[in-house]
């Protein structure tokens, strides 16, 4: 190479703006601490009719367009639905678990003898339907008191509860009404017929006439229908050729209410690699402020050095244990073990693949990051190119897609120092990125990195009410302690004569403790045991 080319790169070099330094992660002089959103209700949709209805709708069963009209009607744009309409919403109200909905309609609902108004929701699954009758009327007939609030968890035949309301219904349903029903979803792994701790309510112009204690499982879809529906002994001729009473429908809205807390319990599991080979567990029982175990088991796992996670894999509020154990190549083997059938069972085993991860150093976690109420697999690199990097994979395709692949508002942060874990820190239903410095100017801190941004801002940048630990004896995980929605941080000390359980309050942004109390377990201080995150 010339002297004067060598020279002229030198000079090149020293003339290129240097890049700055990615800035250390510390509290800021005013801490940050975001509360929850404020409750009160947000409206998701609203149709009105005033545009066509065949964008948003589709015809189910007989239905065809010459049933169908959109006009005005007292002054109001609005659907007539003669008999034998009978429309489907093009979209599921939204599928968020823990988040309650209320769903509602305005209608006029005709009442000649064999015409069957109704405005329900139904899911897609055969097997759980979570049919929800908000309103169906029997018009000139006292049939079930005129007027059937219903809530099914099996169809063919119909398994439920269902109320005959025709007391508690408006006598002029031939008049504007507002017809609604208020639900909770609830975790796709929860079994539909079992009683749920947030009941389906069903409303007329704004007064509760009804309440069951099940809730749906999978996403609803909205329905309007006119049916002809008489007697036995009537037909042929009742209702068969009737074309002229129409039900109409003004309005179709759908809003969220509020959330509610859905988590799973709180349990410490604690696992031990023994030298002599083989891995066990040892799962701490929340309800027994740690005293007791609610299951001690040897897992199915031959061999050893996995990393472990705690999460609900399957949506049925129960603990379950994700082990992940890097190969090389990018490559890592993941199996999560089912802890309604105590960590014994398998409930998928997958190999994923992260070309861009140093998966041997990277932190394992789990927790929902889309709402769906499956806690996703999330790998977690301290240090992808100067920045904390996360990839979500997601648990309902058995981790074989990514939902998110981030570098985060984070730099790289030393491992020596620094733990990562996931909770819903905000109670939005999605969870968010915990980044722990164990070790900051003489106490603990937590810095919350916010999903829903995509890791792009921070909720929470604050000192907690811990001092400073050793991170070679301590470990960090979150749980909603006191059920108010949102996830504690969990410190696990395994450094004393038993392993202690310290909880910190999100809701005082971890400034005070919610329980503080030695286990049921020994000291854990060897290295062939590990706290799952």
């Amino acid at each position: 190479m010339p002297s004067w080319l060598t020279e002229l790169l030198v000079a090149l070099q020293f003339l290129s703006p240097a890049v700055p330094p990615v800035p250390d992660l510390v509290v800021p002089e005013t801490p940050l601490v975001v509360t929850t959103a404020a409750a009160g209700p947000v409206e998701v949709y609203n149709d009105g009719f005033d545009a066509p209805y065949a964008e948003r709708w589709r015809h189910m069963s007989s239905s065809s367009t010459d049933r169908i009209t959109q006009t005005t009607y007292d002054g109001r744009t609005a659907l007539k639905m003669r008999p034998e309409a009978d429309l489907e919403a093009l979209w599921t109200v939204p599928y968020e678990v823990g988040t309650t909905y209320r769903v509602s309609a305005t209608l006029k609902m005709p009442k000649k003898t064999g015409v069957h108004p109704a405005f329900w929701l139904r899911t897609d699954d055969p097997q759980r339907v979570g049919e929800i009758d908000v309103v169906e009327s029997w018009g000139g007939k006292p049939r079930c008191e005129r007027v059937l609030a219903a809530y099914y968890w099996r169809y063919s035949p119909p398994v439920g509860d269902q109320a005959c309301l025709g007391d508690s219904y408006p006598k002029d349903m031939t008049e504007w009404h507002e017809y609604s029903a208020e639900f909770t979803y609830m975790g796709p792994g929860q079994d539909p017929a079992a009683e749920a701790p947030f009941p389906t309510r069903f409303f007329v112009d704004g007064v509760e006439t009804w309440s069951t204690d099940h809730a749906p499982v999978s996403p609803e879809k909205i329905r309007l229908q006119v049916k002809r529906n008489c007697p036995d002994e009537e037909q042929p001729s009742c209702g068969q050729t009737s074309t002229s009473p129409s039900m109409y429908v003004d309005q179709v809205r759908v809003e969220k209410v509020s959330r509610q807390s859905t988590a799973p319990p709180a349990d410490v599991v604690a696992v031990q690699e023994p030298v002599t080979g083989g891995v066990q567990a040892h799962v701490l029982d929340p309800a027994s402020s740690y005293a007791s175990f609610s299951n001690q088991t040897a897992l199915p796992l031959t061999d050893q050095g996995w990393r472990y996670a705690t999460g609900d894999f399957d949506g049925d509020r129960v603990t379950d244990v994700y082990a992940a154990l890097p190969e090389g190549g990018g490559t890592a083997q993941v199996k999560v073990l089912d802890g309604s059938g105590f960590l014994r069972l398998f409930l998928t085993h997958a190999t994923i693949v992260q070309r861009d991860t140093r998966l041997g150093r990277a932190q394992f976690a789990a927790g929902d990051y889309d709402g769906d109420g499956r806690d996703d697999l999330w790998v977690v690199d301290l240090d992808r190119d100067g920045h904390l990097g996360v990839s979500v994979l997601d648990a309902s395709t058995g981790f074989q897609t990514e939902l998110s692949d981030a570098a985060t508002a984070a730099p790289a942060l030393d491992p020596d120092r620094w733990q990562v874990t996931t909770g819903d820190y905000d109670f939005d239903g999605r969870d968010d990125l915990y980044l722990v410095d164990l070790q900051s100017d003489g106490r603990t801190a937590v810095h919350v990195l916010d999903a829903e941004t995509g890791f792009t801002t921070f909720l929470a940048q604050t000192y907690t009410a811990a001092l400073a630990v050793d991170p070679a004896t301590w470990s960090v995980s979150t749980a909603d302690h006191n059920g108010d929605g949102r996830d504690d941080l969990v410190m696990v000390n395994r450094a004393g004569a038993t392993t202690e359980v310290h909880a910190l309050d999100a809701a005082t942004g971890f400034t005070s403790y919610l329980l503080q109390t030695g286990t049921a377990l020994g000291a854990t201080t060897d290295p062939s045991w590990t706290i799952a995150d």
